[in-house]
């Protein structure tokens, strides 16, 4: 009686573990279940926040976050858009797949007026180049960027050249008045002042539209005054010559 007492109590608990190991089972796959429910949620918004896959063709494919992040995106500037200055880029994401279809994403140098010098300049030094660029705020026809060209040094260390800057520095650009909200952003305001200190290295140096475009075209309508003037007066004199010659020909 005991034995068989015994050996029921002995089923009794391998039954109750094994109860017991197959709940374990089911609530450790559960768990796993809701591991990887999870961890597919934040790489789906990981993904939505970083778009690393993503080509930006037009100002509106640039998330609001990537601007307020002053997110720093790279490309290549395909060509230089006269009207308006526009660097026609074309974005390279994190992760480039060579199938997705590629656009110009048109970029404007912000703070900066470019003149047609500086037009030249961005044609022969940036145009073809591979650039960093941060947008700062965008509109339906061109996102504002502080625009960085990527440069090797003599031992192929890679230097960043701020165009903005270079443009400013060498006479080549003017700044622009500061709107809001950039006005209020720490940052761009910082740039701002680095801008405004190129421009006034070249107005030190006497570079720029300023001083080799401006007086040219002084000179020259100074010089269209004068010969206009002269001809006016030699216009008068050959006629009053004319007419004293009538007149003594008449007497």
């Amino acid at each position: 009686m005991n034995a068989n007492s015994s050996h029921g109590t002995m089923d009794n608990i391998s039954s109750a573990f094994n109860r017991f190991t197959n709940l374990l089972e089911r609530d450790i796959k559960g768990v796993h279940i809701g591991c990887y429910s999870v961890a597919l949620i934040s790489l789906t918004i990981a993904i939505r926040k970083v778009r690393p896959f993503s080509k930006f063709k037009k100002p509106s494919d640039i998330p609001n976050h990537f601007i307020q992040e002053k997110r720093e995106l790279n490309g290549v500037v395909k060509r230089i858009e006269p009207n308006g200055t526009l660097l026609l880029v074309e974005h390279k994401p994190l992760v480039n797949i060579p199938l997705l279809k590629s656009g110009h994403l048109p970029v404007k140098i912000s703070g900066v007026k470019v003149t047609g010098l500086g037009i030249n300049w961005l044609q022969c030094i940036v145009a073809g180049k591979e650039i960093k660029f941060i947008p700062v705020s965008k509109n339906e026809k061109f996102v504002q960027c502080q625009v960085l060209l990527l440069q090797r040094t003599k031992d192929q260390k890679e230097e960043y050249l701020n165009v903005g800057e270079s443009l400013l520095k060498i006479g080549f650009g003017l700044t622009e008045p500061v709107l809001p909200p950039l006005s209020a952003d720490p940052k761009f305001v910082t740039y701002y002042k680095r801008l405004q200190a190129a421009e006034n290295y070249a107005l030190r140096k006497k570079l720029g539209f300023k001083y080799y475009i401006k007086p040219t075209k002084n000179a020259l309508a100074n010089l269209y005054n004068h010969l206009n003037n002269l001809s006016k007066s030699l216009t008068k004199t050959t006629k009053k010559q004319i007419k004293n010659i009538h007149h003594m020909s008449s007497a």
